[in-house]
């Protein structure tokens, strides 16, 4: 009798343990589906870290991530065309970032020349643009945000012609105030270290200013040796300040783009120091 009576004990505690199990857990004890379920899991937090990084797009310093989309350039007489593909060979659905889905940025090797240029689809992965760059050498950056892959732009050199042009050399701006076309853009700081959020602050004629690209401003920032890329857009929708962070000091060159009514659009250069 004390035989059975635990015996008989036993089965109840086991059934206990796995009705219990299946309570809080929501799985079979018997089965192997918790293992099915918790890949699941893993690779939905792995979609919402990727999701996070296209939501603060516009805010992240984008050298700082590694690229999963190579992007290839061929140069034609007037124009450039861009071949996208993601790891598996297949051209990116590419998210809308500010009205297009690819911006291109075209620096001039001694980082003098500036062009903000718009390549168009013309099928799924690929990209055309019709530009007027005069000889020399160029760097340039495509800015995409791929919707489910990592991306970083990397410098990409362009020569154009046979003059090749000298690597940058710049000098930090004394005065932070720029006329151009008769429009005047003075450009406070706060923060020029590593260790700072840095906040670009432009005062112009904010009366005459109207959106662009869906922004009131856009700011890109290149490294004296075209390694580094920022862009950024203002903070608000009623403000010309922008944030970014410096990973490493040094001299940095920055275009800040403005479209005035009478004016259409100007970018204004400013060079400045981190430390």
């Amino acid at each position: 009798m004390k035989i059975r009576t635990w015996v008989i004990s036993g089965l109840v505690y086991l059934t206990l343990v796995i009705v219990g199990y299946a309570v809080i857990t929501g799985n079979s004890i018997l089965d192997g589906g918790d293992h099915e379920d918790h890949h699941v899991q893993a690779t939905t937090q792995e979609e919402e870290v990727l999701m996070d990084n296209h939501d603060h797009h516009d805010h992240h310093n984008h050298h700082s991530t590694h690229s999963e989309v190579e992007v290839n350039v061929e140069q034609n007489e007037d124009s450039l065309t861009f071949t996208l593909e993601d790891p598996n060979g297949e051209p990116p659905e590419l998210a809308v970032n500010h009205e297009k889905e690819m911006h291109l940025i075209a620096v001039s090797n001694d980082l003098k020349a500036y062009h903000h240029l718009h390549p168009e689809r013309l099928a799924e992965g690929v990209y055309e643009v019709e530009h007027s760059l005069q000889p020399g050498t160029y760097n340039l950056f495509v800015d995409i945000a791929p919707k489910d892959f990592a991306y970083a732009p990397e410098a990409i050199s362009l020569q154009v012609g046979e003059e090749v042009t000298d690597e940058a050399s710049l000098e930090t701006d004394r005065e932070l105030e720029k006329e151009i076309q008769g429009k005047k853009v003075r450009l406070d700081i706060d923060g020029q270290t590593t260790e700072q959020t840095t906040t670009l602050t432009f005062n112009t004629d904010y009366d005459n200013l109207e959106p662009y690209l869906g922004a009131l401003g856009h700011v890109v920032v290149i490294d004296e040796d075209v390694e580094q890329f920022i862009h950024v857009h203002p903070t608000s929708d009623d403000a010309t300040t922008f944030e970014a962070h410096f990973d490493q000091p040094g001299t940095y060159k920055l275009w800040a783009e403005f479209k005035y009514q009478d004016a259409g659009v100007i970018a204004f250069p400013f060079v400045i120091e981190i430390k």
